[in-house]
């Protein structure tokens, strides 16, 4: 089978180009032929490519008809289209698959794939992607109560998570720890949506009763007004010392913040037009044997299991304070909080989520 996988970029840094290059070695490996289409530049890659702009711009859309263009030739020889979110990809895809039939997957992730209340003409669009895909494939249980909001329900949806690479993430031998001291972990951009605003307050709360205890965060500050505002919170909190943002990790040194932290926490939030769909850096630290904490009311319900691998609060710096106090305090709970995950993880390791997409294609 010939597969092309559209996504916004290739880059194995993000939660997309890490989500799309995984998905194209599993079925590598069961010897199907793997092609993209991307917004952006990103990893190099020995599969075909196409580079055109995914996007629904003003300037964009004077491009549009030599996009289609593009586009329709390349998929031509393709068995089937696997095309991450609806807006804009799953739109274009489906223009350019005009009068040629070709096997359209849509694989809803969050953001991307939820109507919005202020768009009328885009979510005209969005309902004609969604109906024309042969089948929907929806991330989690939550991510699809999003996206019907309203009088919407989707035909043909299936939940299928995503993945985590179980061979790479995984519980390392205890040795020269990365930091020399005990700390808890956040993995993701700094963005509103992430919650920061809620776990560093928490943390705060917590700081003096564990005093050597050290909040690390990994993650992108190209938002810099929400990156300053969280900064200027850590000072308003007298945590300079305590709270240490680190925008860029190697994978290998990734593992290892995972294996030497006492616990992570993401406490995502839900907004009308943005919610986190899954979370995939939860089950990354389950994979590590790193019990974990995410928000009710958010995609880590469908990556968590309450009080099994994990702790799911409300989104209330009180609550997550106590969750993290539990787990820093209760060893034989936390431990089997990790114990426990390590299984889960394992669940979505990406030969299971692979062989999910091929019995829905």
């Amino acid at each position: 089978m010939k597969i092309c996988i559209v996504v916004d970029n290739l880059n194995p840094s993000s939660g997309w180009g890490r989500l799309a290059l995984k998905a194209a070695e599993g079925f590598r490996i069961r010897g199907h032929t793997v092609g993209f289409i991307v917004g952006k530049e990103g990893a190099e890659s020995n599969a075909p490519k196409l580079v055109v702009p995914l996007r629904l711009s003003s300037l964009n859309l004077l491009r549009l008809p030599v996009t289609l263009s593009l586009i329709r030739n390349f998929i031509k020889d393709y068995d089937i289209i696997l095309c991450y979110d609806v807006n804009p990809n799953a739109i274009i895809l489906n223009m350019a698959n005009l009068g040629q039939k070709k096997k359209v997957v849509v694989h809803a992730l969050a953001t991307y794939s939820l109507l919005g209340k202020r768009t009328p003409i885009r979510n005209l669009f969005m309902r004609w992607a969604y109906h024309r895909a042969k089948k929907v494939l929806v991330v989690s249980d939550f991510t699809k109560r999003q996206i019907e909001k309203g009088d919407f329900r989707l035909k043909e949806s299936v939940i299928v998570p995503v993945g985590v690479d179980t061979d790479f993430f995984h519980s390392l031998p205890t040795g020269n720890r990365i930091l020399p001291y005990p700390f808890i972990l956040t993995v993701g951009a700094l963005k509103h949506r992430k919650g920061y605003h809620l776990s560093i307050p928490a943390f705060g709360s917590i700081a003096q009763e564990f005093p050597e205890l050290k909040y690390v965060i990994i993650g992108d500050q190209g938002m810099r007004s929400y990156y300053q505002k969280m900064k200027n919170l850590v000072r308003e909190l007298n945590l300079n010392d305590r709270v240490l943002f680190f925008e860029k990790v190697d994978d290998k040194d990734l593992i290892r913040y995972y294996n030497d932290a006492k616990l992570f926490v993401l406490t995502s939030v839900t907004e009308p037009d943005t919610v986190e769909g899954f979370g995939m850096v939860y089950l990354e630290a389950n994979a590590c044997g790193i019990p974990t904490i995410g928000a009710q009311n958010s995609g880590a319900e469908a990556a968590i299991v309450n009080s099994s691998t994990g702790i799911l609060v409300k989104h209330d710096p009180k609550d997550i304070a106590d969750a993290m106090k539990k787990i820093l305090t209760d060893e034989e709970f936390a431990r089997t909080l990790g114990n426990n995950g390590i299984q889960w993880a394992h669940r979505f390791s990406w030969p299971n989520v692979v062989q999910a997409y091929l019995d829905n294609f």
